[in-house]
Formats: structure tokens, sequence, C-alpha cells
């Protein structure tokens, strides 16, 4: 076999299979840097103004827009999202001094009776997020009891003024809220950048694996080389040569 590994062709083949490998190697090693690396800055918000509209649906082009909004929250018209047995959204309407109300995400509790659901903030607050549609037709009813609904739609917040088509999942308030919330989930506008560090990071494995499958095709080559060597038939004496006098 090491005979044969000092042939022209097998080290040709095996210079061939290093170079890949290398190659692969290499290429595994810049996904895996482009995963690591940070993320970048968070993109400064627009005034919410400039994109909620009121009467008008919140642009496909705005979805995950991060926006800033200034106003009074609407103690009177909240609205629980239930998302499960012990999942609620606190959706409150948040009124500006000018431009469209716009309704306000402003976290996750586990019941209805918990605190942070009367526990509104007063005065003026200003909210920084992350814009998002209404989920569904706009005219949805609710089924479950008052001040519920399983979406947040149009329909279950039922404003008795003109608010804009779209909410707002929390990401900071300013003054900050007596209780911290865990944040309800933007479906749209957060999340990208972890998952294009997964990506690069799947891409990283990928390569080892075809670094690893060259190195099996090698060795099932040279196997299967040495196989035939080895059971080769030994080839027939030569007949001698006779003289005729």
């Amino acid at each position: 076999m090491f005979r044969m590994l000092t042939s022209a062709r097998w080290i040709g083949l095996t210079l061939t299979a290093l170079a890949v490998i290398v190659a692969f190697g290499g290429l595994s090693w810049w996904q895996w840097e482009r995963a690591q690396r940070d993320e970048p800055g968070v993109v400064a918000p627009v005034a919410a103004s400039e994109i909620f509209l009121a009467g008008q649906v919140l642009a496909d082009a705005s979805y995950g827009t991060r926006v800033e909004i200034t106003g009074v929250y609407d103690r009177a018209h909240q609205l629980l999202v239930r998302r499960g047995p012990a999942t609620f959204w606190i959706v409150t309407t948040l009124r500006p001094e000018s431009g469209a109300a716009v309704a306000i995400a402003r976290g996750i509790v586990s019941s209805p009776q918990d605190p942070s659901v009367s526990d509104v903030p007063a005065g003026v607050v200003t909210v920084a997020g992350v814009a998002q549609p209404f989920e569904g037709d706009p005219g949805t009813p609710s089924t479950l009891p008052s001040g519920q609904a399983d979406r947040l739609t149009e329909a279950a917040l039922a404003l008795p003024y003109s608010a804009a088509s779209g909410w707002i999942a929390l990401e900071s308030q300013t003054p900050r809220a007596a209780r911290a919330l865990p944040s309800v989930p933007a479906a749209y506008g957060q999340g990208s950048t972890s998952s294009l560090r997964l990506q690069n990071a799947m891409y990283a494995i990928q390569w080892i694996l075809f670094a690893a499958f060259v190195v099996f095709f090698w060795a099932r080559m040279l196997r299967f080389e040495v196989r035939g060597v080895t059971t080769a038939p030994p080839a027939a004496p030569s007949s001698p040569v006779r003289e005729v006098y």
C-alpha cells in the first residue's frame, strides 16, 4: 500500500485532496467568524407619525420599523390579548399630542389579575419599539370576555376615536415602568440578526462536513485499489520458448 501511495497518480490525488480540505477548512473558519461577529448598531427610531396615519393601513414596507412616540396612555381603553392559558399581552393605546393614537403592547403577564395590568404609567411617556401590523381582518370580532381577545386587531381594541391601523411592540419606555415585564415578541423587525448568525454557524458546520467527505472519499478509493491489487490473480507464467532443431 505504501508503495502505491508513492506513485505519481496517488501523490497527485493526495495533494488535491489536501488542497480541497484546506480550502473547505478556510471557508468554515470564515463563516464561523461571521457567526461570531458583533451585531451591528441598532438603527435609530423614526417618529411614529411618519408611518402611522389615522385610518390608514400600515404599509408593508413599514413592518418592523423602529419608531418612537410620545404621549399619554389611555387607561380607559386597554386590551388583554390571550396567547395561551397563562400568557396575556397588555395592550394600551397611547395618545400623542398630535398625530394618530397607536396601540402599545407593553408586556406579558400570566393572569388578567396581575397588578401590572392596572398599573398603567401616568403622565407623558416616550415609547420606543417596533411597528407591527394588526393580526388578521380589522373587522374580526373577539369571542373572549370583554377586554380580552385572541388576536390583536382593530375590532378587538374597539376605540371610540380614530387610531393608527397597527401597533408597536415596546422595547423601551421613558420614564420606565415601576415593574419590568417580558417583552411581546415582534413578528417583524426582531431576530433577523440572530437568524443570520445562526445561518453562518450552520454554513461553518457544512464546510467541515464537506471536508470530512473528501477524507472519506480518498480513503474509500485507496481501500478499493488495495483490494484490487491483493485480489488480482497472479500472472500466468510465460511458456518457455522451445528451440526447433
